[in-house]
């Protein structure tokens, strides 16, 4: 009962399945941006050099902590004792010392390439040529040719920066180019040889390159994982398999050195022993040949026995007083050098003694990438300054326990030495020429084993990791093939969506009955006028279009509104818009055409501003304005026959009037009016549209209904709003909407809910509503 009662309001819900086919409609254009963006995608993934992921793993030995009387043979490798000294370890793996010998050792500063179309592909091994820089200028950064062969022993460069005309060379000869020189040899192990693109890069430009694209990564325990992504994985593998190298040869390096040093240390202490031992024992021979002395022992038995074990406290204290002396002068002397270890110091002494030498160790290899000037060199001349102080402290208190256990002893053999008076002074000075030779042979014996396990340490060359996992390549990480597609085609689905989202959104035009439902519900809508391709469409006698059939719906539901007012004969039907072009005389002169098939009707021109009903018929010159300007009381000769139905009478404009509003609200149009009605069973007004001007104002009071017409994708959605104020501000109950122009995607007079047994001659092909053309 809608139409009976106008001003009620419903509440609508959302229609899920109508919103997604706003979308569905545009199918042929979202599946084709999917296709587009599935092409290019492809056509990226074709011409996108891959990037592969390389890794290699290494076990780090832990150190042994336990100083026993085996450190000396447990620790022949070099452990790390702690997360802090293996994030040191991952700054060195990747240091430029290292850098530098990877790209010597590999080449690479030189790379050749396939030269395709798009893309360029390095071919590495398999390239059908080597080369190597013998020589580049210090200014030199990056230079590219074209090398193809000529014959079996020659080649040419060409698109290069060449020094002059010529550019065929040998394999293996020398060529000088204006950068540099280098060496071109044929590879038999790759390619036969063809037009190859070659690059030689300096030196610092191979490791820059080299060191951005190592990454190192530490997972738990003493595991470090370095991986690399390049373009060609072997490549990559080998990079990784010759860094792993270097490292542990460097490593192997630093620990020779502290090896080498106490080996120096200890040679240069057996010769100066080796002759003071000679001379004690010339000294000896003499002494016995001078006093004729042949065994002492059968004579100094009893003072022997009391004396040897004072005797043998001399000879221990005696022995390391005189290390300790040697380490300290070495330790006052200021120079960095690396101190002997395991010579049977004290404990304190010998724990500082290697803290010294692998913080002095860690100087040297951090000197490698740094200058004397970098905070880092002046911390560890800080820090190694301290512990040369404690080292000497500690000598010195090391020194003077051993003085004062010699004082002790000392104290003690002379006493026995009053009880030995009775032997000759020969027994005296034999015997110490004996203490002397016993102690310098003992410190000689105690030297001769050190430098043994030193040597052993020396050709023993255990690397510093162990190599858990050989290089190896991962995949492609670079670019993800099932990303980029499913990304690709997801972008084709989304952007055109929200394109649509975005017009929508954007749309201020109304273009459906649902608009008009969704902001004026109060006023209803009675029909959905179709667009029709015609420029004056007009229905017509046995007319069985789409087109006649929304007229026919227009003009039943008029009937039923009218009746439900009680008017059975002269019904006013007022036909007006908002704006102009909006197809008012459209509605109004085929509503009542097809009203005339039912009743006689007259169709009155009251737009005297702009009058259009020339358009579908033949004008006479007066009209309205003169009937309502002259003293003519009859209507009758300004009606004429429309000439398109015989029910059908018209009464046009007539001359422009230059007041409309004053001529429509004359009561001379009232009694105009309520005469009509008496001959006439339907009239209507084509009257001006109510935005521009206020003449149809006057013809609301008249008109038993007001068909307020709306065209579709032309009316502005805030023009509704105005017809509903209008409705509101003037109290028009009788307003009802018509949509005009409506096409077949939004009307329910769709192809697919359209009557099949009407002919439509407009009816488009399957590829224009396909594409909605």
């Amino acid at each position: 009962m809608e139409l009976l009662d106008p001003n009620i309001s419903h509440q609508k819900k959302i229609n899920f399945k109508k919103e997604i086919f706003k979308f569905l409609k545009y199918w042929p254009w979202i599946l084709l941006s999917m296709v587009l963006f599935y092409t290019a995608a492809f056509l990226y993934l074709k011409y996108t050099q891959p990037q592969y992921l390389s890794k290699t793993t290494l076990l780090f030995q832990e150190s042994d902590a336990d100083k026993g009387a085996l450190s000396d043979l447990k620790n022949l490798g070099m452990g790390i004792s702690g997360d802090e000294e293996l994030q040191g370890e991952a700054a060195v793996i990747i240091s430029k010392p290292i850098i530098q010998k990877v790209v010597k050792n590999l080449d690479l500063n030189v790379s050749f390439y396939a030269k395709g179309k798009i893309r360029e592909v390095e071919l590495y091994k398999m390239s059908p040529y080597s080369g190597k820089i013998i020589f580049a200028d210090k200014d030199f950064q990056e230079a590219t040719y074209f090398i193809e062969p000529v014959n079996d022993n020659s080649f040419k460069f060409s698109e290069g920066p060449l020094l002059n005309s010529k550019n065929t060379f040998k394999y293996g000869e020398i060529v000088k180019l204006p950068w540099g020189s280098v060496v071109i040899k044929r590879n038999f192990k790759g390619y036969l040889p063809y037009r190859n693109l070659v690059v030689f890069r300096s030196n610092k430009i191979a490791e820059m390159q080299l060191e951005k694209s190592i990454t190192v990564q530490l997972p738990k325990g003493l595991l470090m994982d370095i991986s690399l992504i390049g373009e060609a994985p072997n490549k990559s593998e080998d990079i990784l398999n010759e860094l792993t190298e270097q490292y542990n040869l460097d490593g192997v390096n630093d620990k020779n050195a502290e090896a080498q040093n106490t080996a120096e240390f200890i040679d240069a202490r057996l010769d100066l022993i080796s002759g003071d031992l000679g001379k004690i024992e010339l000294d000896k021979e003499n002494f016995k040949k001078a006093n004729k002395l042949t065994d002492l022992d059968v004579q100094a038995g009893i003072a022997v026995n009391r004396l040897t074990g004072n005797v043998e406290n001399i000879y221990n204290e005696s022995s390391k007083l005189q290390i300790l002396n040697s380490i300290y002068d070495m330790a006052s002397s200021g120079k960095d050098q690396l101190f002997p270890t395991g010579l049977g110091m004290p404990e304190t002494t010998e724990a500082l003694l290697h803290q010294y030498n692998e913080k002095l160790l860690l100087k040297k290899r951090t000197l490698n990438q740094a200058t004397n000037d970098n905070p880092s060199i002046k911390a560890f001349d800080k820090d190694l300054a301290e512990l040369s102080y404690l080292i000497r402290n500690s000598i010195q208190e090391a020194r003077g326990q051993a003085q004062k256990n010699i004082g002790k002893t000392n104290m003690e053999i002379g006493e026995d030495k009053g009880s030995i008076l009775k032997f000759p002074t020969q027994e005296r000075v034999f015997r110490n020429i004996e203490r002397q030779r016993n102690l310098k042979e003992s410190l000689y014996l105690y030297l001769l084993q050190k430098r043994e396990e030193n040597a052993i340490t020396l050709a023993v060359t255990t690397p510093k990791t162990k190599l858990v996992n050989p290089a190896y390549t991962v995949g492609i990480v670079t670019p993800n093939y099932t990303q980029v597609k499913i990304g690709a085609v997801s972008l084709g689905l989304i952007l055109p969506l929200l394109i649509i989202f975005i017009v929508n959104v954007l749309d201020n035009k109304v273009r459906s009955k649902d608009d008009i439902e969704a902001l004026v519900a109060n006023i209803p809508l009675i029909s959905e006028v179709p667009h029709s391709e015609i420029a004056k469409p007009l229905i017509e006698k046995n007319d069985f279009t789409i087109f006649a059939e929304s007229f026919r719906i227009l003009t039943s539901n008029l009937k039923f509104i009218l009746r439900t007012k009680s008017i059975q004969k002269g019904g006013v039907i007022l036909v007006t818009s908002s704006v102009k072009g909006e197809g008012k005389t459209t509605i109004s002169t085929n509503a009542a055409l097809s009203l005339a098939g039912s009743g006689k009707v007259i169709l009155i021109g009251a737009d005297i501003r702009n009058p259009q009903l020339h358009r579908y018929m033949k004008e006479t010159r007066e009209g309205l304005t003169n009937y309502l300007v002259s003293d003519n009381i009859s209507i009758q000769k300004y009606i004429v026959g429309s000439g398109l139905s015989e029910s059908l009478d018209v009464i046009f404009s007539g001359s422009k009037a230059p007041n409309p509003n004053d001529l429509l609200d004359m009561k001379k149009f009232d009694d105009m009016i309520d005469e009509l009605k008496k001959i006439y069973d339907y009239i209507v007004l084509d009257s001006a549209p109510v935005m521009l001007v206020s003449d149809s104002l006057h013809l609301v009071d008249v008109a038993d209904i007001v068909v307020y017409t709306v065209k579709s994708e032309f009316t502005e959605k805030e023009m509704l709003m105005f017809a509903s104020n209008l409705k509101k501000d003037n109290s028009i109950n009788n307003m009802v909407f018509v949509l005009n122009n409506v096409k077949p995607e939004y009307s329910r007079y769709g192809y697919k809910y359209g009557y099949g047994y009407y002919n439509d001659s407009n009816k488009k092909s399957f590829y224009q509503r396909l594409f909605r053309l």
